[in-house]
């Protein structure tokens, strides 16, 4: 059974660079990279600890299904869960966003004239 979590977690490394690869298309776009790129780590730590989604979903007080709906982005996961998976999983936030973090991704746009998307002027 490890060995095939082993290869789930690796096809889960390979899937995420595809998913970075869509974000600064558009915030709705961003939103839905951050949602796969989180779901995914979350699938890769579960699977790394030997956790099933029942098992997880006990521990945060919500259905495998919300679980499922997480690990496929179709959910974002709302900050007191996501701190209860922290704790879950000894580990920190930042860890669900990790790929996006190491790549240097930014959430706020840019304008090129010098003002930022809120119209506030970049020093």
């Amino acid at each position: 059974m490890i060995i095939k979590n082993e290869d789930k977690i690796q096809e889960i490394n390979g899937i995420i660079p595809s998913y970075l690869n869509q974000f600064g298309i558009s915030d709705e776009q961003n939103e839905k990279v951050f949602r796969k790129v989180y779901g995914c780590q979350l699938k890769k730590i579960r699977l790394m600890r030997g956790y099933t989604q029942t098992r997880v979903a006990k521990a945060v007080n919500v259905t495998f299904q919300q679980i499922q709906k997480y690990e496929k982005g179709a959910n974002a996961c709302p900050k007191w869960n996501e701190l209860k998976l922290c704790e879950l999983f000894e580990c920190d936030a930042d860890y669900f966003v990790k790929p996006l973090i190491e790549n240097n991704y930014k959430f706020l746009k840019r304008e090129r004239n010098g003002y930022d998307r809120y119209n506030e002027q970049i020093k």
